[in-house]
């Protein structure tokens, strides 16, 4: 086992922050380590406010709406095990194509291929040759859906999903998997948010599998106890094999998807078996997730280079080059030659890791990303600033 801290930015042995010490949900929620409790992040506008706050007039409400702060019983949510490859292409349209993308497997987003607020019996595809042709990707690849989006988008999902029947709307569309919607761990909010945001994304998963649909689980979580929850529900669902993780935002920061997947290492090996992890966004991190001998990489990077009509150079490097075309021409053969040559990027540097073993560095020797300006002034008065230097007082001398 990895030896970690609570957070990824805790210390090692570090106990929750005082205030969190009667709270009642500090079994479930595992407390904050960096301030006096989760309630630092309150508002103070509890007549507006709609998040999981203690103090919101409306918390019974949303405890309500998400179905509670905890489940203790069996998800109904489907999986059943498939041969991914290393590199799925994130398609976001077919916009400027006039061809077929002929690939194995094409990631869309969920949200661009259901219809919310349209009516219980309303579709956006009617069919499982309507969303590849409207995609242009081709009649036999396999569709793996991606519930990662906007907080707009998602509440959205969220608000429609019984109305307008968008589980069902997804049925006959032959799709091979959907992760389920990863509804925000933000930061600025009270924990109990999280929680409820973790139930609405398990109800979401056994709304889909109702319809009939493969679920890939959507690890959300922010200290070790949400990962303890992960791992007791992996363990009580031993038929959940693949499971997903987003390196696109929080977890784009070296030091925190570091820590985060040192958890899920954790994990695999409490469990006794193997996990398929896909990496949306985390190409970046492959030295990081070689551990994994089941690993998929999907992100829109040749799609959108495509588009803006830029050329991947080599199989080797990373660079990209302008391709001049005449206005209006089709991306088709630029496209075609981008998912290749990155797919067969991302399957050497795989093989190249998996050689020599993940490369999983010590927490405390990497530098978190900056949340302020290197120029930020530090709020100091005058009679403080009386007794420092000035290259001390002024935070970009210090970095």
């Amino acid at each position: 086992m990895i030896q970690l801290g609570p957070t990824s930015q805790a210390l090692r042995g570090q106990m929750p922050s005082l205030g969190c010490q009667p709270c009642e949900l500090l079994q479930l929620c595992g407390g904050v380590y960096d301030s006096w409790d989760c309630l630092n992040e309150c508002c103070g506008e509890p007549e507006n406010c709609t998040t999981g706050c203690f103090r919101s007039r409306q918390f019974a409400t949303v405890v309500r709406d998400a179905g509670g702060l905890y489940r203790n019983r069996p998800w109904n949510i489907r999986q059943t095990r498939r041969v991914l490859p290393e590199y799925i292409p994130h398609i976001h349209n077919g916009y400027g194509r006039s061809k077929h993308l002929s690939v194995p497997y094409a990631a869309l987003t969920t949200f661009d291929v259901v219809k919310a607020n349209s009516g219980p019996n309303v579709r956006a595809f009617s069919s499982a040759a309507d969303v590849r042709k409207h995609f242009r990707i081709s009649p036999r690849a396999k569709i793996i859906l991606l519930s990662i989006a906007k907080d707009d988008r998602l509440e959205r999902y969220w608000q429609y999903e019984d109305s307008s029947r968008l589980p069902e709307q997804l049925a006959n569309l032959r799709i091979e998997y959907v992760t389920a919607p990863n509804y925000s761990f933000p930061l600025n909010v009270p924990r109990p948010d999280h929680l409820l945001n973790r139930m609405r994304s398990l109800r979401s998963a056994e709304r889909l599998s109702a319809a009939g649909i493969k679920v890939i689980p959507h690890l959300n979580s922010f200290n070790e106890t949400d990962w303890k929850f992960w791992r007791d529900f992996l363990k009580d669902h031993p038929h959940i094999n693949i499971v997903a993780l987003e390196f696109q935002t929080g977890l784009a920061s070296p030091r925190k998807a570091a820590w985060h997947v040192c958890q899920l290492y954790n994990i695999q090996e409490s469990l006794g078996r193997k996990l398929h992890l896909i990496a949306v966004a985390g190409r970046r991190h492959l030295p990081l997730l070689a551990g994994f001998s089941n690993l998929t990489i999907i992100d829109s990077a040749p799609f959108v280079r495509a588009c803006k009509r830029r050329l991947r150079l080599d199989l080797m490097d990373n660079k990209w080059v302008v391709n001049k075309t005449v206005p209006g021409s089709p991306v088709d053969d630029l496209l075609r030659h981008n998912v290749s040559t990155y797919a067969h990027n991302v399957r050497l540097r795989i093989k190249i890791g998996r050689k020599i073993g993940p490369l999983i560095p010590h927490l405390d020797t990497i530098t978190e990303i900056p949340v302020v300006r290197t120029d930020f002034p530090a709020p100091a008065s005058p009679l403080q600033r009386s007794f420092w230097g000035e290259e001390q007082y002024n935070l970009a001398a210090l970095g």
